[in-house]
Formats: C-alpha cells, structure tokens, sequence
C-alpha cells in the first residue's frame, strides 16, 4: 500500500481519537454541572464520576489532574456567560438604561440558573474568574468609548467606569446570591439604577444630560 495511502488512515485515525477524546471531556465536564446541582459547591471527585457513571480513574485519564477538570468547567461558564452577555451589550442602537437593564438580567439571570457552579468556581478558580471578569470589563470599556465619542466626549474615563461596575455587580451578585433577600427582579432593578446613575454623573461632568430611555 502507498505510503501516502497509509499516511492518510493514520491521520485519520488521529482524528476521530481527538474528536472522542474531545467528546469525553465534555461529557466529563456535564457531569460536574450535574454533580454541581445535585450535591452543592462542594462535590467531591466521587460525586463527579458516580454522576457520570464511570470509575474516578477514567476521568483521570482524560484530565491532568482536578484542576485540569475544574479549568475546563471555568471555561464552558465563561462561555455560556459570553454568548448570553454579548448580544444585550448595543448602546450604538439602545438607550443606555435598557442595555445596562438587558445586560445584567443575562448576568443575573445565569448566575441564578447556575448558582452552586459560580459558587464553586469563586471557591476553586477565583483566578479564572478575575480573567473573565477583565475580559467583560474590557468589552464594556471599548463599548463606552465608542459611546462616548459619539457624543464628542472625553472617553478616558471609559476604563475606570468600566471595572468599577464589572466590580460592583460582581460582588453585589455574590451577595444576592448568598442572602437572597431581595428577589431577582428587585436585584437586578436596583444595579441598573445604581450603574445608570453613574453613567449619568459621568455624563453629567462632561456637560451631557441623557434621557435613560431614550437614544
């Protein structure tokens, strides 16, 4: 048989082991969601894989070690956070109030679907989620400083603005989160009173009064 020929079926079978390989992980990482909600932030390995239904050794095999799989579970949040932020964050086409409202119902309401993950995560990959939360702030300060100069206004004070309020929600979330004494409509109410009032005052210093419902 050409070599060629035998290059090819060896690449191929590189391939679909990558891809079951791949495929395995992500089923690992469903099951810790599911471990997650059943037993709380503190699930253990064993919980992990009895939720699986595999022996501990198994995930091993496709994990380096616990961090590898706490890593990866970090990662699929952030990305179910992302493609449920990012299409609410528009003040090129909405008023400011309702993308400021819009946004965080999605932060809120994620974190309210998912509460023991965030709670594990901030137990587990407090770094991880720092990442994510400069990342967002950084999305955040690229869409203020577009905003602003569409105004004609001064846009260096889009970055402080915008770690102030990742930083805000973030622990004010945690709070709700651990208290829930105010219910989530109530919650989510109120941060974007208090984050449209401080765009307001930023606007404001800079001789700019907006309507919050109005472009």
């Amino acid at each position: 048989m050409p070599a060629g020929v035998n290059r090819q079926k060896s690449d191929a079978r590189t391939e679909r082991w990558r891809e079951h390989k791949l495929a395995l992980r992500k089923e690992f990482v469903d099951a810790t969601f599911r471990a997650l909600a059943e037993h709380g932030p503190d699930a253990s390995m064993d919980d992990i894989a009895a939720v699986a239904g595999v022996a501990k050794p198994k995930i091993y095999r496709h994990f380096a070690d616990k961090a590898d799989l706490y890593g990866a579970v970090s990662e699929r949040m952030g990305e179910i956070l992302w493609q449920r932020l990012l299409p609410t964050l528009n003040l090129r086409d909405d008023p400011p109030r309702v993308t400021i409202e819009r946004g965080l119902e999605a932060y809120v309401s994620t974190v309210d679907e998912y509460p023991n993950v965030f709670r594990f995560l901030m137990r587990s990959q407090y770094i991880e989620l720092m990442e994510n939360g400069k990342e967002i702030a950084g999305v955040i300060a690229s869409m203020l400083k577009e905003y602003l100069r569409s105004l004609d206004l001064d846009d260096e004070v889009a970055e402080p603005s915008a770690y102030a309020v990742v930083g805000a929600v973030g622990a004010s979330t945690e709070w709700w989160m651990r208290t829930r004494t105010v219910s989530r409509e109530a919650f989510v109410a109120h941060l974007a009173t208090m984050i449209w009032g401080s765009l307001d005052a930023t606007l404001r210093a800079q001789g700019v009064a907006l309507t919050p419902y109005e472009l």
